[in-house]
């Protein structure tokens, strides 16, 4: 495969395509290890939550440069999933430092 022949639709796919199966990657690898070493249920779960979101963006992405016949429908219904998700990951990001915060004021007392 030269790349040097490609035109610029396929260069964006390919870069596209590897980006996502890199994010895919390290999440699911990263969601994996906190999976494995379930110490702390509480403040892992808020961060199992938080790791997910690069998964809905990077399907969100990929299908935005997709371009296909159907993704004005497809990305109306992702962007509706990605904002109750993003509203979602906020609460627990801040539950998570909630939870951390009264770690610390636990230990100083």
């Amino acid at each position: 495969m030269d790349i040097s022949s490609l035109i610029r639709e396929e260069l964006t796919m390919l870069g596209a395509g590897a980006c996502t199966m890199l994010t895919l990657h390290f999440s699911s690898q990263i969601a994996s290890q906190h999976l494995y070493y379930w110490k702390n249920p509480k403040q892992q779960s808020a961060i199992m939550i938080i790791i997910l979101m690069a998964l809905i963006y990077v399907v969100y992405s990929f299908v935005g440069v997709l371009d296909l016949k159907s993704s004005k429908l497809i990305l109306v219904l992702l962007d509706l999933i990605k904002e109750c998700y993003k509203a979602l990951v906020v609460v627990k990001f801040l539950a998570l430092l909630y939870s951390y915060v009264a770690n610390e004021l636990v230990v100083e007392w």
